[in-house]
């Protein structure tokens, strides 16, 4: 009997193999119909080139697949709504809310018929890329997530709106309100709360010291993991030739600039998503109350597969309910509906493309026109010396009156949104007097001079947009204002300022302790500490382990919108921490601040919030360990004639996850030191500083 059972094992194990093999055979007959040359720079950073759009695809996925196929891969967990088979029961409750908003399924029957042909070939070929580079290195721990398709690609950029509408962050509340002890719905990414700011700013001809119009594109991101910065540049003969940052799992720049024009784009927090308490029917909980008529919640059962420990999984039911507002969660024994911007689109990744396409302001802001990507500050430049902010949102066009940003009354249909304001009807700004635009995460009425800024009063309330002020906004606004030019260096010195502004919230909250009496000699030595500092992150600054270690917990708690300690209270920690770490009060921050890159650990300026934005984390060794912040940043500048120039630097390297390669860490020096490298953007830069160069698909020499 057991030799039965081995045989038919050993037949069903030869079919799944010959199964495999007829696929792997398909996929590089596929590959065939693209060609993309993948030219690497002394750096390592891929320059994928190809006759056609969809050619540079397949060529950058398959570079990007070189070297982060960790991530790329991983990211499928999330987009299949399998991070249950990831993390177990914290994971399925994220899955349970994907397919509540129906993400796949929305892609699957909307794909055909909304996004363009030529997005549709770019994403295909993107997918054969990835499973191109799978054929090709058979020997990796990621083949369970082979092969990767279509909706796949379009369906991680469905997510990200979740991720930028505030949807997670009203369920957060809603979950605080009720005291839900149930597992949390919000934490919808692991890293998250590390998506904490970005800078980006610009200035033209009338306030730069050469004529010169300059960029600086400098989104904070997690130095590591699913959403830190890739670089590259893809050029195609259909005019593509785009240069920046992308995340694992996308086939454009998100940020970056082609010959002609460039942006970077900054988180905001416009009210995007509205909760509606809903009334059940007392005598059936399946029936809600909607304008005096009972109305039956529509029903459907989700699956859930979770794993329970090792290989053993387990697929567990749920029931999702929907009322005409959306989905229904239901906490505590109340009932709430969600609305958010952005929830049936899935048209974001046809906007991407036609921004990776633009080469003029015009059919930038034609592109940015669609609303698909629901939110982000951007600030534009380009060769002809325009300078542009927008404070980009979906904002939903609500009834006036209402206070939106409360629970809303689901018992009334008139305030069931379907349409966006216009896009003229939200902030923007082109081409200021005072000749510089900046955006920092700050209250959008706060870009630019006084003189050119926009007034809040004239915009809808119901666009619910923030008021926030960070300290990287007082900074900026404050270096930009003490020179009436600004040369190539001062608009590099601005991007390394480490400091704190006098007006800013954190250096209120740590001004607090110095009304403050104390007997104890270690307070008195630490307020006597912060009372010396300059505000300044710095190498050799013996106030700021002190002063920023005070100062954080209120930093996270407004992010996080919550109220935050006594200054005291944090004080004391703080002295008490600091002793027990180091054996004294002012440790230079270089003996504190650090970048961990393999076996390396170097110290690091800047801190969190300041424009040198360094976001750490206490490390066993009791230092801080870079997480967050500055990663990618490129400078760019068109002079007088329209010539162009470029620079940028990652924070570590173009191999992200390769400890053996050189590129695992090679820009970790010049990072740093605050220097850049070349971008090698223009040809003949970059013939000269080529390291390899290969065509995919490899074809066989015969």
């Amino acid at each position: 009997m057991n030799k039965f059972f081995l045989f038919i094992s050993s037949i069903i194990l030869a079919g799944c193999q010959v199964n495999i093999l007829n696929f792997e055979n398909q996929i590089i007959s596929q590959a065939s119909q693209y060609e993309a040359k993948i030219t690497r720079d002394v750096w390592g950073v891929p320059h994928v080139s190809g006759k056609r759009d969809a050619d540079v695809a397949f060529g950058l996925a398959f570079a990007h697949a070189e070297d982060d196929i960790k991530n790329i891969a991983e990211n499928m967990y999330l987009y299949r709504a399998q991070m249950g088979l990831k993390e177990g029961s914290s994971g399925a409750v994220i899955d349970y809310l994907i397919k509540a908003l129906k993400i796949r399924e929305r892609v699957k029957e909307q794909y055909e018929m909304v996004l363009t042909e030529k997005v549709r070939e770019v994403i295909e070929a993107y997918a054969l890329g990835l499973n191109y580079w799978m054929v090709k290195n058979p020997n990796n721990n990621y083949k369970k997530h082979f092969p990767f398709t279509s909706e796949d690609i379009v369906a991680g950029f469905a997510i990200q709106n979740l991720l930028f509408s505030g949807v997670v962050t009203s369920i957060q509340s809603l979950e605080k309100l009720e005291g839900s002890s149930n597992q949390s719905f919000s934490q919808l990414f692991k890293n998250d709360d590390l998506v904490i700011g970005s800078n980006a700013y610009a200035i033209n001809s009338s306030k730069s010291a050469d004529g010169s119009t300059r960029l600086m594109i400098n989104s904070h991101q997690p130095l590591e993991g699913p959403l830190a910065w890739y670089e590259a540049h893809i050029k195609s003969e259909e005019g593509l030739n785009m240069m920046g940052g992308l995340f694992p799992g996308s086939p454009f720049i998100f940020v970056g600039f082609n010959e002609n024009l460039g942006w970077g784009f900054t988180v905001n927090k416009p009210d995007l998503t509205d909760v509606y308490k809903l009334v059940i029917n007392p005598d059936n909980k399946n029936q809600y109350l909607l304008d005096d008529v009972w109305l039956n919640l529509e029903i459907e059962t989700i699956e859930l597969p979770v794993k329970i420990f090792g290989p053993i999984n387990w697929t567990v039911k749920r029931e999702v309910k929907y009322s005409k507002h959306g989905p229904v969660l239901e906490i505590g024994d109340k009932s709430y509906a969600l609305r958010f911007a952005g929830m049936n689109d899935i048209k974001q990744i046809d906007q991407w493309y036609k921004l990776n396409k633009a080469s003029n302001l015009e059919e930038w802001i034609d592109a940015m026109n669609m609303r698909s990507i629901i939110s982000f500050n951007g600030i534009y430049a380009d060769r002809k010396g325009n300078i542009y902010f927008l404070h980009n949102s979906s904002s939903p066009k609500r009834l006036e009156g209402l206070e939106w940003n409360g629970i809303i009354d689901g018992t009334r249909s008139k305030y069931i949104w379907n349409e966006f304001v216009g896009f003229e009807e939200i902030p923007q700004i082109l081409n200021p007097s005072s000749g510089w635009l900046a955006s920092t995460n700050q209250d959008p009425f706060k870009v630019s001079a006084p003189k050119d800024n926009l007034q809040k009063e004239n915009f809808s309330k119901t666009l619910g947009l923030q008021t926030r002020m960070t300290n990287r906004a007082y900074r900026i606004k404050e270096l930009f204002m003490e020179k009436d030019k600004i040369s190539e260096k001062d608009f590099d010195d601005f991007k390394f300022d480490n400091s704190y502004s006098v007006n800013s919230r954190s250096y209120k909250y740590v001004s607090e302790i110095f009304e403050k009496n104390f007997n104890n000699e270690n307070l008195k030595k630490g307020k006597t500490i912060l009372e010396n500092w300059d505000l300044k992150t710095n190498f050799d600054n013996k106030s700021a382990t002190l002063g920023v270690c005070v100062l954080s917990p209120e930093w996270l708690a407004e992010q996080a919108g919550e109220v935050p300690p006594e200054s005291e209270e944090s004080f004391k920690k703080c002295v008490e921490d600091t002793l027990e770490k180091y054996g004294k009060l002012n440790p230079k921050w270089s003996e504190r601040n650090f970048m961990y890159r393999g076996k390396k650990k170097i110290p690091v300026q800047g801190g969190p919030d300041v424009l040198r934005a360094i976001y750490g984390l206490d490390q066993e060794d009791g230092d801080l360990k870079a997480v967050g912040g500055d990663g990618l940043y490129i400078h760019i500048s068109w002079d007088k004639e329209g010539n162009q120039k470029s620079k940028s630097i990652h924070q570590y390297g173009s191999a992200t996850q390769d400890e053996n390669s050189k590129h695992f860490s090679d820009q970790l020096g010049l990072y740093v030191e605050e220097k850049y490298k070349p971008t090698f953007y223009k040809q003949e830069d970059l013939q000269k500083n080529i390291k390899r160069e290969y065509m995919i698909p490899f074809r066989s020499s015969l």
